[in-house]
């Protein structure tokens, strides 16, 4: 797989990845995918029954197996859920064969976003509980505080402005790549 032709998408839970990813992908006329999407089809259950049936440390491991599958299908934008980055062996690759991107989004934007949200299982404590919002605060602090070094990392930053619609935020990102990372483009190849 060429670098210059898989687009991963960092971020925390909330960040937009998917939904930038797909505008994205239909602008650069690329394949769009979501790892998390690829292990419900594959496993045949929800990311949060995974978690509650098998536990966090089970789906970290079919994590992997299906980034390592879906690097076949390459060249496409490739969405990663938010903890993606945290095992080794995904971050080196994404590093060194792809480009990575990060949606860096204000923690009150992803505390607004995710505070209605029922579906994210790291939302939630041992017991299945959902965290109130004090709770959700502590672990978006948390979270990002282990995960923000890598997501640091990436080839492509955007910082996310609160207000901006998917559309803006996938123009900016376009924008940047084209900026940062022209090889990318079909435009440039074959050009000395």
């Amino acid at each position: 797989m060429d670098k210059e032709q898989t687009i991963v998408m960092t971020g925390f839970m909330g960040s937009g990845k998917s939904a930038v990813g797909k505008r994205l992908a239909v602008r650069m006329q690329l394949p769009f995918r979501d790892l998390d999407k690829v292990i419900e089809a594959g496993e045949g259950q929800t990311i949060s029954q995974i978690f509650s049936d098998q536990g966090e440390a089970r789906f970290r491991e079919l994590e992997r197996d299906y980034f390592e599958k879906i690097l076949r299908l390459a060249p496409m934008v490739l969405a990663l859920g938010g903890g993606a980055v945290q095992q080794p062996s995904i971050f080196e690759y994404i590093c060194r064969h792809a480009v990575m991107v990060y949606l860096n989004v204000p923690p009150e934007v992803l505390f607004d976003r995710l505070k209605k949200d029922s579906k994210r299982p790291l939302l939630h404590d041992q017991n299945g509980r959902r965290l109130s919002d004090p709770e959700l605060c502590r672990r978006i602090t948390d979270l990002l505080q282990q995960r923000e070094p890598l997501y640091r990392k990436a080839h492509v930053i955007v910082d996310v402005r609160p207000g901006w619609t998917t559309d803006e935020t996938a123009n900016e990102l376009y924008y940047r790549l084209k900026k940062h990372v022209p090889s990318i483009f079909p435009e440039n190849h074959g050009h000395a």
